[in-house]
């Protein structure tokens, strides 16, 4: 069935947008079983402007919509409140029929676009408060950096009452009605789309948040899923929810000890650094083999924790795959300066621990030192050298803490 719907949002406002009912994944990171929008608004002002563009794949759809609105040689401004190609995909194509216009958007974005393009491009950077004149309409641009790149902004319609928010509140969630009043029940794609997306962000969320509460809206258009007029102030305090619920969820005086081990060496490495962790003071180690666990499991522990220690051995002067799945779970923004130490057993090469803490630097990790490596069985004349290494730690942590 052809996509050639057009929304009359308010006598100013329409989507023209693209549905995506047959995608299957989104960004690798998580799964569409409800398909996808990707929303595309057009302000037909004294001068006319674009909000948001489409996936690249749906160029032929976006321009035919967008033709039977204007002629899109009078389109002055287009405004990217965020630069991934989802939203961004159709831009070189639309400023080729769109010779006049300038792109709009935070100072991140259009150094992203000239990158993403290959080209330089007519701009207007904007920042937080800042307004621009549509002639007969005004935009005003609301920071929101980090929600989900640095380059994310908001911009917000006076006149219409309008806040266009990009990926902040919205879902992957297809349904051609497309208003949240008429597409049916999609707050399970709204939360699952906060956990994947944002949910690292938290902070930043109610930053956002509180930026836009002196703003007087009627309705907020996404850049996906349904477009708010009827209930955008559940889905704004729902936000509020599940960021203040992921803030909480790392308690202070936790440790995260995850290891894999083949032959138990690495695991009873583990206990001993977990005891002398336990002997620093009032901290709680949550001691993991992580080979028993799933990797979801695995990175909710990590969200919990405020310090993580990883144990593998040294195979064949690399260590072990399930300790690089645990890298690809730490999240820089998230667990920023969070201390970390490494350690493990080996045979005939001993690498494992400084791989691990050269990727936990990288990962924005505080890394305590380079890390401890005993060779093959630890005995008894190693027991005191664990301990000890899990009491520095521990003391390190504290210390930190205070």
């Amino acid at each position: 069935m052809p996509d050639n719907k057009v929304l009359k949002i308010t006598d100013t406002v329409s989507w023209i947008g693209a549905l995506d009912h047959d995608i299957v994944t989104f960004d690798v990171v998580m799964e569409t079983k409800f398909g996808t929008t990707y929303n595309s608004y057009f302000i037909d002002a004294e001068k006319k402007t674009i909000v948001e563009t489409v996936k690249e794949k749906f160029w032929d759809t976006y321009l035919a919509k967008l033709q039977t609105l204007t002629d899109p040689a009078q389109i002055e401004y287009i405004v990217l409140n965020h630069t991934e190609p989802d939203h961004s995909g159709c831009l070189a194509r639309l400023l080729e029929v769109a010779p006049k216009a300038k792109v709009v958007g935070s100072g991140n974005a259009i150094r992203y676009l000239k990158d993403l393009l290959g080209f330089e491009i007519p701009h207007l950077i904007v920042k937080d408060g800042q307004t621009l004149d549509l002639g007969n309409r005004t935009l005003q641009f609301v920071a929101a950096a980090n929600l989900h790149w640095p380059d994310s902004i908001m911009t917000y319609l006076q006149e219409e009452k309008l806040l266009f928010t990009c990926d902040i509140f919205g879902e992957h969630y297809c349904n051609e009605a497309m208003f949240d009043d008429a597409v049916g029940d999609f707050d399970d794609a709204f939360r699952y789309y906060y956990d994947v997306i944002m949910k690292p962000y938290s902070r930043f969320m109610l930053q956002a948040i509180e930026r836009i509460r002196p703003l007087d809206i009627v309705s907020i258009l996404p850049g996906h899923g349904a477009i708010l007029r009827t209930n955008w102030k559940k889905y704004v305090d729902l936000s509020e929810q599940f960021a203040r619920e992921a803030l909480r969820e790392q308690e202070p005086n936790r440790v995260f000890l995850g290891y894999v081990s083949a032959y138990q060496n690495t695991g009873v490495i583990a206990g001993m650094i977990a005891e002398g962790i336990r002997q620093a003071g009032d901290i709680h180690v949550d001691f993991c083999d992580i080979e028993k666990m799933g990797m979801a499991e695995v990175e909710q522990r990590i969200i919990r924790a405020s310090a993580i220690v990883l144990g593998c051995p040294t195979f064949s002067q690399n260590i072990l795959l399930p300790i690089y799945q645990v890298f690809a779970l730490i999240n820089p923004i998230r667990d920023r300066n969070k201390l970390a130490a490494a350690f493990g057993s080996y045979g005939w090469s001993g690498e494992g621990a400084k791989i691990m803490t050269s990727a936990m630097g990288s990962l924005k990790l505080n890394v305590m030192d380079e890390g401890l490596m005993i060779k093959f069985t630890p005995h008894n004349d190693t027991k005191d050298k664990c301990i000890a290494y899990g009491k520095k730690f521990g003391e390190t942590f504290l210390n930190a803490m205070s």
